[in-house]
């Protein structure tokens, strides 16, 4: 069981390691493509770091045996949650304290504020459709409820290219100037390389979530939990590994729209692209906790939103309530199993 455990942390290292070669080398696709940071961010890197969310719904089901339906589901509607409580208020935390070391002049989190209101209403009513979809579905039990709600929200994400590619870059956008595989092993800086990089961190990624799923399985049987409590809760946190650290590294090195955009623009995939992969593959039954996890994700949302568009300006202190939304959904979920 110990080994297990340290087995499934190893897999998490694997994927923080496939996140920082995909993240240095989207950098240098962004300004060989000329891309405002909040494109790179929410395309690029967010569809990237993803993955492994985009994956495990689809291991989970042909490897996860009896359980692997909760795990696929627990994974789809656990990750835009994670990112809007638990992950932006990371970025806060960074950001405190950077201001505390006096690496800050102030809590200001300096983001494309047209790129980041899109991002939020996009996702506002992603995830209203899929609640109200959900509530219907129960309801009637029809299979093409769902079918029709998929389609809607790829057609819906194929929109949100088009806009999100269309922002402009602001004056202060800058891109790294190294690459991984030339500073550490001697190759040139080249474009082909950049490839390389990029998809070497992309099978890392996808390699580390399969084996995260394999051992998730075994750790949450030998300990007797639920496996919808644990792919709510356990694997969020895991397969959101790439944003989480992309988007703390990012605020490190002052690229706020790049942190932020990277976790924006991956709640825009997953609430669209990876929930249809789940309406089409699953059966959808969400119970009182789901809807409860989907209920949560879009309240933090909108308070995130309605905060930049009062304040015109994102803050450190206020995405704090991400974290107080997260504490109480973990303590709710353990109450309720």
């Amino acid at each position: 069981m110990i080994l297990e455990i340290f087995e499934l942390i190893g897999t998490i290292i694997v994927i923080l390691i496939g996140c920082e070669l995909f993240a240095n080398a989207v950098e240098h696709i962004g300004r060989k493509f000329a891309l405002s940071h909040a494109a790179a961010g929410s395309l690029l890197a967010a569809v990237g770091t993803a993955l492994p969310e985009t994956i495990i719904p689809i291991l989970a089901l042909i490897f996860g045996g009896e359980h692997g339906e909760d795990i696929s589901i627990g994974a789809i509607l656990g990750a835009p949650f994670m990112l809007l409580t638990l992950a932006v208020s990371l970025v806060a935390v960074t950001v405190l304290v950077m201001k505390f070391t006096k690496r800050r002049n102030s809590t200001a989190i300096n983001v494309s504020v047209p790129a980041l209101e899109f991002d939020l209403k996009f996702f506002i009513a992603a995830f209203a459709f899929i609640l109200i979809g959900s509530f219907v579905y129960n309801e009637i039990q029809n299979k093409f409820i769902n079918y029709l709600l998929a389609v809607f929200l790829v057609l819906l994400y194929v929109y949100y290219i088009k806009i999100t590619l269309s922002h402009d870059a602001e004056d202060h956008e800058t891109y790294t100037e190294f690459l991984y595989l030339a500073k550490y092993f001697y190759m040139r800086p080249t474009i082909t390389n950049v490839y390389v990089q990029a998809l070497l961190g992309l099978i890392i990624i996808i390699f580390g979530a399969k084996l995260f799923v394999g051992y998730l399985i075994i750790v949450g049987t030998e300990l007797g939990i639920s496996m919808l409590l644990l792919s709510l809760l356990i694997t969020p946190i895991a397969t959101e590994l790439p944003e989480k650290y992309n988007s703390i590294t990012w605020t490190l090195k002052k690229k706020d729209t790049l942190a932020f955009a990277n976790i924006t623009g991956a709640v825009a995939f997953q609430s669209t692209l990876v929930v249809s992969i789940g309406l089409i593959l699953t059966e959808w039954n969400l119970d009182a906790h789901t809807l409860l996890n989907i209920a949560f994700a879009l309240i933090s949302g909108i308070i995130i939103f309605a905060t930049l568009k009062i304040k015109k300006k994102l803050y450190a202190e206020p995405l704090l309530i991400g974290l107080i939304f997260y504490i109480i959904y973990v303590a709710v979920s353990l109450n309720l199993y």
